[in-house]
């Protein structure tokens, strides 16, 4: 989810480059301080973009900043690397880093964040034995949780009472992509879903997308939602008329739900 995360503000910075001149200025800010800028460093590397190199003076001037406090930002943004020096004539000028530069230090940035990953989570594991509960709404809620359930090794196992309806019919762009991505992982799963003529068609193609799928009749088990058991985590998706999506991270809990679902698996498995 991080690394989705950061190449959506990666995107962003394309899209600043390539919008420069159809862009309001308050949308280039909102831009730069989605990427990590404060609003003044935003401000003062927009003008330095916009002039090339320049004394501060200029820059405050573009900025509207008094110049003293642009200086204390060139200073700042100097020893970030997001502007480079240079004195001609005895008097600094600054000038803004190319954009190419921008993302590197952006993905720079980005590496260094990952390296600290594996002691971030073992901190976390020693926070206690309380469940972790998270929440998602809307369209990018739940694409954030349906990522989640990739964000295990390969080879894993995802259990699930699922529907091929809602969200998932009227987003194939968004599921061809997390089916495929999930077959590449060789994430395997298990579905038991409603005996209906969407479903049937899902099914049709377990082999294709390393799964397996069990219909149940539809007028005994008429479940509109979906329940994901993988890992230590229990994800419950609402993709019907109401996006929403709850994450249950606690070993116990999970454990309990696969053991529920196995029974389940058991009993669907007499019905067919």
């Amino acid at each position: 989810m991080v690394l989705q995360m950061f190449f959506r503000y990666i995107d962003k910075l394309y899209l600043f480059h390539y919008n420069i001149h159809m862009k309001s200025e308050d949308q280039f800010l909102n831009s730069l301080v989605d990427l990590g800028l404060k609003e003044q460093e935003a401000k003062v590397y927009l003008a330095c973009l916009k002039l090339g190199q320049s004394v501060v003076s200029q820059i405050s001037e573009e900025a509207n900043i008094q110049r003293t406090f642009a200086y204390d930002i060139l200073v700042s943004l100097y020893k970030q690397g997001m502007v480079s020096l240079v004195e001609v004539n005895g008097k600094k000028n600054y000038s803004a880093v190319s954009i190419e530069q921008f993302k590197n230090i952006q993905l720079e940035k980005y590496k260094k964040f990952e390296a600290l990953i594996p002691e971030l989570k073992s901190l976390e594991k020693t926070t206690g034995n309380r469940p972790k509960v998270r929440f998602f709404e809307g369209i990018e809620g739940i694409q954030d949780a349906l990522e989640d359930t990739l964000d295990q090794p390969d080879g894993s196992e995802i259990l699930a009472y699922a529907t091929a309806e809602g969200y998932y019919a009227s987003d194939t762009r968004y599921t061809n992509s997390y089916i495929k991505r999930r077959t590449q992982k060789k994430i395997f799963s298990k579905c038991i879903a409603p005996d209906n003529q969407t479903n049937r068609e899902f099914a049709l193609q377990d082999k294709e997308h390393n799964r397996q799928t069990l219909l149940v009749p539809y007028q005994m088990f008429p479940f509109s939602n979906e329940i994901d058991i993988y890992g230590n985590k229990v994800a419950i998706m609402s993709l019907q008329e109401e996006l929403l999506a709850i994450i249950i991270e606690s070993e116990s809990v999970a454990n309990t739900q696969r053991a529920i679902f196995e029974l389940a698996w058991l009993g669907a498995k007499h019905l067919q």
